[in-house]
């Protein structure tokens, strides 16, 4: 039985249960083994009974904190330092030269592009399209970032601009080149080159890539996002049966793990003036339950289960996110953390499905005016249409036998 090792950054919801899905489609030909630098969600894994390794040294909760922050561009400390990548890849290497693995795997695991390389493994990255080389050849479909848009900046100048030299920038973070060096790696000459794989699966709608080129290391798989093995809890079906009954509207609101509490809470002191009622599956960045009425948190729900059953939803702007909110039929209000979810969103707002709205653009004017919008026949129609386009593309499945057929045969 052949062996994959699946890398991804175990402390990212999204991108672990990206993995899982794949990984559950090749367990029964293939030995899938995981690892990751983060506690965070191994027990998602485990409770697949796949093989995990908690590799060295371990993140602790202020560094998935940092590197959340510089990733969304909110500090500019690169929080890998030197001995954290050098002993991540010494970590990396001694795994990958005990499983001997076929393939690895990752989603942004950003240490296990450099050991692949050293190991002369080869690399799949299943990823969004966005900030990618092909996404930023197409400067079309390239959402302006939210920083950029203000009235006292020439945007559409700095931002055409900004395209240019992303693409030919030759830095690099001085601790990736320095253990690179120690391994004779050569890294490759552009910094948007770097955490490109051998292999690019990308998991945004084909629909929203249709007119981008990709060249022949890329491949268009479509939406990968969680199913986890969660019910519905009688709470919450408890709290739409009622507010049926009272003709209330029902929103899903969820932050991911990407989320911050001060946006959080903003978005739930909106909602308390209002009589919406409020299904949160965001229990862990709570200090203290919640006290208004209308405001019902919880743990882990099923998303598409619970988003299925709402009117709306008002989620941030991660891929596996705005996929569940896509499936569900129901349009979305979707706040983007960093440029990445910024596009995620704006495929679908352009698309019909959804409103974009920044971090900072976040207030009881522009929440009230944009529910009033969701709640429009033709928003319905559109979100609707997405669900069935969403039903007709099966990215964990694509990505699974494109795998297979590439490496595993």
């Amino acid at each position: 039985m052949k062996t994959i090792l699946f890398a991804p950054a175990t402390f990212n919801l999204a991108e672990t249960t990206r993995m899982l899905e794949i990984a559950k489609q090749l367990r029964q030909d293939h030995h899938c083994a995981f690892c990751g630098f983060s506690e965070k969600y191994l027990d998602l894994i485990k409770a697949q009974n796949f093989a995990v390794y908690l590799l060295s040294p371990k993140l602790t909760p202020q560094q998935e904190d940092s590197i959340m922050k510089f990733d969304q561009g909110k500090s500019l400390k690169n929080p890998f330092t030197t001995k954290m990548v050098a002993e991540r890849v010494e970590s990396e290497l001694a795994l990958i030269k005990e499983l001997a693995p076929q393939v690895i795997v990752t989603g942004s695991n950003v240490t296990i592009f450099m050991s692949a390389r050293i190991s002369k493994i080869p690399l799949v990255y299943v990823k969004p399209v966005a900030m990618s080389r092909p996404h930023f050849n197409n400067a079309a479909s390239c959402a302006l970032p939210s920083q950029l848009n203000k009235p006292y900046l020439p945007a559409n100048t700095l931002w055409k601009a900004f395209l240019g030299v992303a693409k030919h920038l030759t830095w690099k973070p001085a601790a990736f080149k320095k253990v690179a060096r120690g391994y004779q790696l050569e890294l490759p000459k552009y910094t948007i080159d770097m955490l490109d794989g051998d292999l690019n699966l990308i998991t945004t709608h084909p629909a929203f890539t249709a007119e981008l080129d990709f060249p022949v290391n890329y491949q268009s798989v479509g939406p990968i996002f969680a199913h986890l093995p969660y019910t519905i809890p009688d709470a919450v079906l408890q709290v739409i049966k009622e507010a049926r009954k009272k003709k209330k509207l029902v929103v899903y609101f969820v932050m991911g793990s990407s989320g911050n509490r001060s946006l959080i809470k903003k978005v739930l002191s909106y909602f308390e003036n209002t009589t919406i009622e409020v299904i949160a599956p965001i229990k862990n960045y709570l200090q203290v339950d919640h006290s208004a009425s209308n405001i019902h948190v919880f743990d882990w729900l099923p998303a598409l289960e619970v988003s299925e059953l709402v009117d709306f939803s008002v989620i941030h702007g991660g891929e596996g996110t705005v996929q569940t909110a896509c499936s569900s039929g129901k349009p979305f209000i979707g706040i983007g953390l960093q440029y990445e979810q910024e596009v995620n969103v704006a495929y679908c707002e352009k698309f019909g499905n959804a409103l974009a709205l920044s971090p900072s653009k976040v207030s009881a004017q522009t929440l009230d005016k944009g529910i009033e919008i969701l709640q429009t026949p033709e928003m319905y129609e559109k979100a609707e249409e997405m669900r069935e386009l969403m039903r007709k593309t099966n990215g964990t499945k694509n990505a699974a036998e494109i795998i297979e057929r590439q490496y595993l045969e």
